[in-house]
């Protein structure tokens, strides 16, 4: 692998910054149109903080590489182990003035016999102050986000800033009080709980609100946990598919417009199923002009993996898409994939109209393309092919969606459709994967566009898919470099993370390979070596050159990243500040003699670090997109 790493010098950089930031201040903040993704499927997100206390206490994580194949992961906040906590949270702020939708799945399972507790104890979602210092609230029964003062350490406070936490809550203890927990019913298991602000009062804080119980309810506690409603009781050594177990959620807060928010939970149980309102509360309390959302989950006695993928926020009252897919990873036809259907995928469109009108005359194109932009060829020796789609929920179109393939251009839809007032449209795009194609991905992209003030927000209107492809043979790659941000650290340097993945459908024996990685920087930075173990290391200048001579693994499958990571510290001169704008890390990966010459397009990596000394968090005002993939 060649790491190269080069300067771009732009002083006009500093000029935008400064005319955007001013624009952005000037707006009212009530108009503001914003959208975080994160589909959490990788392990390179700078913007989401994770963590925990570690070692046997746990911490969250991202599975991809490690638990699953590669761009198939999910956040896993706990092991399904005892006294496991983790948390995480989005570090980008959003305006709450035009309403907040958060949406995103999780899953709830254990590959552990828990016949004593049933499952413990659950998680939370949370939205707070965006000014605050994050500070958690109490684990156990607490889920994050309430105090736990019989926890060792006494947790006195809730999560700082805290507006409302959302437990959903498998054991039953989020709404018990006690604990230092306000108010509640008693003893809950399979229900969702919510819980109020933050206060500096430990009679006032963090307050019970409302909550749904879930299921059937008879027979006593242990009776109840053993269903599955919140989590998946039925111990298994794999993840339960979508088929089996399957839970979306989505949580909106909206004004009323009579002094009065109304915060709503609701939840899907079946992929593109109907979502069934589960809690719908009525509060003056107006949230933080600006807030952050974040996860918590914790194990004690009784255990289970808590997960999440496929964050959505954004506005409310207005139309919005969304992009889902079936499968986690193709194969493609060439390689392997039709004995086992691993090269067919089917996609899910969703038209949402979220106002109380009907819109019409909304243009929709949909198309495939590769990992760099370009869009996929067909026919029999092509990359891809449509093979149908399918409008469902006929019910809320107005009049018959007109979409069709293009007939100039494969693996492109366009059309029109109308909506009826608050409905959902789905249309199902099916298509079979022929070969790899360049950067081993599927992208798939849905874009809406309506009339000039028909749309208050219009960055909802553009949803993707990233599908991982294993090619034929051995693909190694080395996936995202992961830098401990995306700002330039003068002081202490930028830490990074390489490591080796293999996207091919067949196993590497390490120990008979020469795995090679090459870390090249520019003059006028100090690298300095981390942890490289595994590895043998050569220096010349600014070039450094690793050879993977004794890993801790002799097999790297299919699909997985192997463990002996190279992790480095890069830093700057400090006489650099005024001139140095950014630099871009890239990485390239190289083995003896098993690769096809066409899987090796795919060995670069980069990662661009910036000069943010202006803007050292992000805060969305108006018309901002965050999208990680």
């Amino acid at each position: 692998m060649k790491l190269h790493i080069s300067i771009v010098n732009s002083k006009a950089f500093y000029r935008w910054i400064l005319l955007a930031i001013t624009g952005m201040m000037a707006c009212h903040t009530s108009k503001a149109q914003f959208t975080i993704i994160d589909d959490l499927r990788g392990n390179n997100y700078p913007d989401i903080v994770v963590g925990g206390p570690g070692g046997g206490g746990g911490e969250a994580y991202f599975t991809s590489g490690i638990d699953d194949p590669v761009g198939s992961g999910w956040l896993r906040l706990t092991r399904d182990l005892n006294n496991q906590r983790g948390y995480a949270y989005i570090n980008r702020s959003f305006p709450s003035g035009m309403g907040v939708l958060v949406d995103f799945e999780y899953k709830m399972w254990r590959s552990r016999n828990d016949n004593t507790y049933n499952g413990a104890d659950g998680l939370s979602v949370f939205l707070f102050d965006a000014t605050t210092n994050f500070r958690l609230g109490g684990y156990g029964g607490s889920l994050g986000y309430a105090p736990n003062t019989s926890s060792n350490p006494q947790v006195t406070q809730g999560l700082a800033g805290g507006y409302i936490g959302v437990g959903f809550d498998a054991y039953g203890n989020f709404a018990n009080p006690g604990e230092g927990r306000i108010g509640g019913p008693g003893m809950r298991p399979n229900a969702v709980v919510l819980r109020g602000p933050t206060t500096n009062n430990p009679n006032t804080t963090n307050e019970f609100l409302d909550y749904e119980p879930i299921g059937i309810r008879t027979g006593d506690d242990n009776q109840i946990r053993r269903r599955d409603e919140v989590d998946y009781n039925t111990r298994t050594d794999t993840r339960p598919s979508s088929n089996v177990f399957y839970r979306r959620v989505q949580i909106t807060i909206m004004s009323t417009g009579t002094g009065f928010y109304d915060i709503t939970v609701r939840w899907s149980k079946t992929p593109g199923g109907t979502f069934d309102e589960l809690v719908t509360y009525r509060t003056t309390d107006p949230p933080p002009p600006t807030m952050k959302v974040g996860f918590a989950a914790s194990t004690a006695g009784g255990l289970n993996f808590h997960e999440i993928r496929n964050i959505l926020v954004t506005t409310l009252g207005n139309l919005r898409t969304v992009k889902l897919a079936d499968r986690d990873f193709l194969i493609p036809t060439n390689a392997g994939g039709a004995g086992t259907n691993e090269n067919k995928i089917t996609y899910t469109i969703e038209v949402v109209n979220d106002t109380d009108a009907p819109i019409a005359n909304i243009a929709l194109r949909d198309t495939i393309k590769d990992a760099y932009g370009n869009i996929l060829t067909g026919g029999p020796t092509g990359t891809f092919d449509i093979t149908g789609f399918t409008i469902l929920d006929p019910g809320v179109w107005i009049g018959t969606p007109s979409i069709q393939e293009s007939t100039t251009t494969p693996n492109i839809i366009d059309g029109m459709v109308s909506i009826a007032a608050n409905s959902t449209g789905r249309i199902q795009v099916r298509g079979t994967l022929r070969q790899t194609p360049p950067g081993n991905h599927v992208v798939n992209t849905v874009k809406l566009h309506v009339p000039e003030g028909t749309d208050q927000d219009t960055l909802n209107n553009v949803s993707s898919v990233r599908t991982p492809v294993y090619a034929e043979g051995v693909d190694l790659i080395l996936g995202d470099i992961i830098a401990d941000g995306r700002c330039i650290d003068y002081v202490d340097g930028n830490t990074f993370t390489v490591q080796v993945s293999n996207l091919g459908t067949d196993d590497v024996d390490i120990e008979e390979e020469e795995v090679t990685v090459t870390i090249t920087h520019p003059p006028g930075t100090t690298l300095t070596l981390i942890d490289y173990s595994g590895w043998t290391v050569s220096h010349d200048d600014t070039t450094h050159t690793f050879l993977l001579t004794n890993p801790s693994e002799a097999v790297l499958p299919r699909g997985f990243t192997h463990p002996d990571a190279i992790r480095f510290r890069l830093t700057p001169e400090l006489t650099d500040i005024p001139t140095r704008s950014n630099y871009t890390v890239s990485a390239a990966v190289s083995q003896w003699d098993d690769e096809e010459s066409e899987n090796e397009e795919n060995n670069v990596s980069n990662a661009s670090m910036h000069n943010c000394a202006i803007i050292s968090n992000p805060m969305i005002y108006q018309r901002v997109k965050w999208y990680d993939e």
